[in-house]
């Protein structure tokens, strides 16, 4: 989950710090107060572009700091990022010189590439016209596909359609190609079996620099670690001795008083470090080897494995899996040498495997139809329409054309109204329409799809106040699984919500600032009345208001308990 988004000089935002809970979260605000640029600073954070146009005005630098509380499972590589309290702190920053800012993890510096990849799998960030993204048909088949817990089988007729795939190209291919493919081959061999040769271990190499550095000023560490225990030892009691007997006076008394306490567990976190730090002293002069012929040896194989990554463009790290790779390679390159009768017999025993997998990719619509009907789109008709790219019966040399994405062309269509035809979502239909068919479709996946944070930038658009209620109830259902951060002007769905964030804006001599409070109590009420009724909230409202928070609170206890 996001617990916090620290904003420093973020366009209207001189200083601002927007703090999430778990479940639902509504962020409110009049027309221009930014609440929409909590989304692009959202967006910045995990990775997105941006420019010098971020910057407020009369500052050098704009920052950007979002701290999550992830999930791990769904994305082992942010495991290495994690704190010593389980967060990651991702801060970007852009400044008007170019020099400095990027982007950091946890204080070290990260690529925004690798950002994505990392909080992708957590994060389903949902901006306005997010559903344009329903008009890009693998997408379409994504979701389906997810929907229908389709991914193994996805994975299964990929893996047959790039085998078959790469036989029949090797029939197509001419002299001049199959010769070129002879020397890559040739060449993997040779780059695999100097991998190979130089026997990269991990667990040895990966610290080899470190342990040139320090072998090589082995003297000048040994005479450092023995003074410096020297001095922790020296005295009557010494350094660390007289924290152990300071702390036995006070933990006497501890129990009595809580500031003796305190000072108490601070001396004892003290002993504890001095004498970790006396023992590595310690057993760093006895340990350390100053051999000049092992230190020759641990030199010439980092020059080796250097010079090894250099030819390969790769990393001296990343030698494993190049290795992989190359292996990969030559696996699928090394039946080019093979005869065409060979080449056409393998690729007529693994067509009919194409095909078995390719048609076990069902796909399902009906779930979309069942949560429509709970958005207040009860008449309207969700349909998926499948165009075949190869069917049985077909000759089996065309399941080739139909492509990576299975053999099944899809549409998405949504009849907004009984008796009108069908229009693409993304194309025809209203925003409002769309908005809550993308809503729809991720509350049917909500079994099998679940980011641990979902924010969607005004998903309400276009919705009238009789369906705000549906859409706040919605999204309180979907909440009770992850966290829903949703920017709206609903009153119905702020109700709802679990914590709620008002962005405001004033004019502090002759600059424009935007903030941001968290509302409780009167301060809510008064929030939702003005989403009722404007600025000109009355008695009237105000109890409006108190009802529609009394209602929201009432629904989520029912369906919670």
């Amino acid at each position: 989950m996001l617990e916090r988004l620290r904003l420093h000089n973020f366009l209207l935002f001189e200083k601002a710090e927007f703090a999430f809970s778990t479940g639902l979260n509504a962020v409110s605000g009049e027309t221009g107060a930014g609440k929409s640029l909590v989304a692009k600073a959202l967006g910045l954070a995990l990775g997105g572009r941006g420019g010098h146009d971020i910057i407020r005005s009369g500052c050098d630098e704009a920052v950007i700091e979002a701290v999550f509380r992830p999930d791990v499972s769904a994305s082992p590589e942010l495991a290495a990022w994690l704190d010593a309290d389980g967060r990651v702190t991702v801060r970007r920053g852009v400044r008007r010189n170019k020099d400095g800012g990027g982007l950091s993890v946890n204080g070290k510096a990260v690529t925004a590439g690798s950002v994505r990849s990392a909080l992708a799998p957590l994060v389903d960030f949902a901006a306005q016209n997010e559903h344009m993204r329903l008009a890009d048909p693998a997408y379409q088949v994504h979701l389906l596909d997810a929907y229908g817990r389709l991914e193994a089988a996805v994975a299964r007729y990929q893996a047959a359609y790039r085998k078959a795939d790469g036989l029949a190209r090797r029939l197509q291919a001419g002299r001049q190609e199959r010769e070129l493919v002879r020397l890559r081959l040739e060449r993997a061999r040779e780059e695999l079996a100097e991998i190979d040769r130089a026997s990269y271990d991990p667990s040895e190499d990966a610290t080899l620099e470190d342990d040139i550095r320090e072998m090589s000023n082995a003297a000048g560490i040994v005479r450092a670690a023995a003074e410096a225990a020297a001095r922790l030892e020296a005295g009557e009691p010494g350094p660390v001795e007289a924290l152990a007997a300071a702390w036995k006076l006070l933990e006497k008394m501890a129990a009595v008083s809580p500031r003796l306490a305190e000072a108490a567990a601070d001396l004892e976190s003290a002993m504890e470090l001095a004498e970790s730090a006396l023992g590595k002293l310690t057993g760093m002069v006895g340990d350390l080897d100053a051999d000049p012929q092992r230190l020759d040896a641990m030199i010439g194989r980092s020059e080796m494995l250097k010079a090894l990554a250099k030819r390969l463009e790769c990393d001296v790290s990343a030698l494993p899996s190049v290795r992989d790779k190359l292996a990969l390679e030559i696996e699928d390159l090394s039946g080019w040498d093979a005869g065409e009768d060979e080449v056409r017999a393998r690729l007529a025993a693994e067509l009919p495997l194409v095909a078995e997998a390719g048609l076990a990719l069902g796909r399902v619509a009906k779930a979309v139809n069942r949560e429509l009907a709970g958005l207040g789109m009860e008449q309207a008709g969700f349909l998926v329409d499948f165009e075949p790219l190869w069917e049985e019966g077909m000759p089996l040399d065309d399941i080739l054309a139909a492509g990576l994405n299975g053999l099944d062309g899809v549409n998405f269509f949504l009849s907004p109204n009984p008796g009108e035809a069908p229009s693409a979502v993304a194309g025809a239909v209203s925003g409002g329409e769309a908005s809550r068919a993308v809503l729809a479709i991720k509350a049917a996946l909500s079994e099998v799809y679940r980011p641990d944070l979902m924010f969607l930038d005004e998903v309400d658009a276009g919705v009238g106040a009789r369906l705000g209620r549906e859409l706040g109830m919605k999204l309180d259902e979907m909440a009770a699984s992850r966290q829903i951060i949703v920017i709206t002007h609903l009153p119905q769905i702020a109700s709802y919500a679990d914590n709620h964030l008002k962005v405001t804006k004033a004019v502090r001599k002759g600059r424009t600032s935007a903030g941001v409070e968290n509302l409780t109590g009167e301060d809510r009420v008064q929030e939702v009345a003005s989403m009722i009724h404007g600025s000109g909230a009355n008695e009237v409202t105000i109890r409006q208001a108190r009802e529609m928070l009394a209602d929201g609170a009432h629904g989520k206890k029912e369906r919670h308990d």
